[in-house]
C-alpha cells in the first residue's frame, strides 16, 4: 500500500514539475527559453559544457 501511495505522489510531482505556471505543460507563447549547454562525456569536448549544434 505505502509504494502504490509514494509511486502515485511522485508521478503527481513530476507531472506538476513539467507544467508552466498556469498549469499547462510546456512554455507559453511568447515566453523564452533558457539555454541548455550539455556536459559532453566522450569526443573531442569531453568534460566540457557545449551545445553540439
Amino acid at each position: 500500500m505505502n509504494r502504490r501511495l509514494f509511486l502515485a505522489a511522485s508521478v503527481g510531482a513530476i507531472a506538476l514539475l513539467g507544467c508552466d505556471g498556469d498549469g499547462k505543460p510546456g512554455t507559453s507563447p511568447g515566453k523564452s527559453v533558457s539555454t541548455f549547454n550539455p556536459l559532453n562525456v566522450t569526443g573531442d569536448d569531453a568534460g566540457e559544457k557545449r551545445c553540439q549544434i
